[in-house]
C-alpha cells in the first residue's frame, strides 16, 4: 500500500507542477488545506477517493487518465525506470518537459523493430 501511496502522491505532484499550480493553489482549487496537499505528494497521507476527486477535479483530469500511469504492482520494483524519469521531471518546466518527451518518443521509435 506504501508504494501506492507514493505514486498517487508524485502523479499529484507532476501534473500540479505541469499546471505551474503552487501546493496553495491546489489546495483552494480543491478545497482542501494546503498542508494536506504537500503531505499526500511526499506520500505521508493516504487519501480518500473523495479528497482524490476534489484534486482531480482541480487538476483538470478524470480520474482515469489519472490512474493510467499509476500501476499498482506488488511484485514489481520500487524504482521502476518510469517512476524514475517522472521524479527527474518534477522540476523541470513544462516546456523542458515536451521537449524531452519529443526526445525521447523519437528514441523509441529508433528502437522499434521494423
Amino acid at each position: 500500500m506504501d508504494r501506492l501511496v507514493k505514486s498517487i502522491g508524485m502523479q499529484i505532484r507532476l501534473l500540479r507542477k505541469s499546471k505551474n499550480l503552487s501546493q496553495e493553489e491546489l489546495a483552494f482549487r480543491a478545497e482542501v488545506h494546503p498542508t494536506y496537499i504537500g503531505q499526500v505528494e511526499r506520500g505521508e497521507k493516504n487519501l480518500t477517493i473523495s479528497s482524490l476527486y476534489q484534486i482531480t477535479n482541480a487538476l483538470e483530469v478524470s480520474l482515469d487518465d489519472f490512474f493510467s500511469v499509476i500501476e499498482p504492482n506488488q511484485n514489481s520494483q520500487e524504482n521502476l525506470p518510469y517512476q524514475l524519469i517522472i521524479k527527474l521531471l518534477q522540476d523541470v518546466s513544462i516546456t523542458d518537459q515536451e521537449k524531452l518527451y519529443k526526445i525521447i518518443k523519437e528514441i523509441v521509435e529508433f528502437k522499434k523493430p521494423s
